[in-house]
């Protein structure tokens, strides 16, 4: 079975620019593969077959199940983006929309996908809707737990810091790849973020309106 990569970093730091970077790298990348989850008795599920034709893998689903994959794809390679948790926590609350802020004042629950969305942020981040100190524990839990996993095997996992500025140089020597004649890609700021975070707000307010 052919070498996979993961992106196991959490949702706001740097998973965007990352999958931008390993397409230009060649990698056949899909960022936030939520067809991987299925909800079953209230637990979140992992069906990993279907990452079978991605050379590359980023975003929540990926971090979710990162022990999962491990096992289930020996030999692969783990990126965990990392971020300053202040900055982090800002962005977390000014530019992402969490659909608990929704689904708390309507019946969405009811919804199978909304259920995986939900319970997927209230396993990685410990709540549906943004809660600084929830959000700060669980940033934390989250990156000892794969710090902790990897404590024996430090040449399976890249630690970077795109957001602080960290790129190509740390990539592709982990990757032991050339560096592409191409700047580093920057995604998901600016004006683009604005009008993702626009998009999303009023995608789960049909929804909500939708909703019975």
């Amino acid at each position: 079975m052919a070498q996979k990569i993961f992106g196991i970093g959490l949702s706001k730091t740097g998973t965007t620019s990352l999958t931008h970077a390993l397409k230009i790298m060649g990698y056949h990348t899909i960022h936030y593969p939520f067809n991987v989850l299925k909800y079953q008795n209230g637990e979140l599920v992992l069906n990993a077959g279907r990452l079978n034709r991605y050379d590359a893998c980023t975003d929540s689903p990926v971090a979710r199940f990162f022990r999962e994959l491990d096992k289930h794809f020996p030999n692969s390679k783990f990126i965990l983006t990392q971020r300053d948790v202040n900055s982090w926590l800002t962005s977390c609350e000014h530019h992402h929309v969490w659909p608990g802020e929704y689904a708390e004042k309507v019946s969405l629950g009811k919804s199978p996908l909304i259920r995986r969305v939900l319970k997927l942020h209230e396993d990685l981040y410990g709540s549906a809707s943004f809660n600084r100190e929830t959000f700060t524990k669980s940033y934390v839990k989250h990156e000892k737990a794969v710090l902790a996993y990897f404590k024996n095997r430090p040449e399976d996992l890249l630690q970077i810091d795109i957001c602080g500025g960290e790129g190509w140089g740390k990539l592709c020597q982990f990757l032991n790849r050339d560096i592409p004649d191409h700047h580093f890609p920057r995604r998901n700021i600016g004006a683009n973020k604005v009008f993702k975070r626009t998009y999303r707000k009023y995608f789960w307010r049909t929804l909500s309106a939708l909703s019975p």
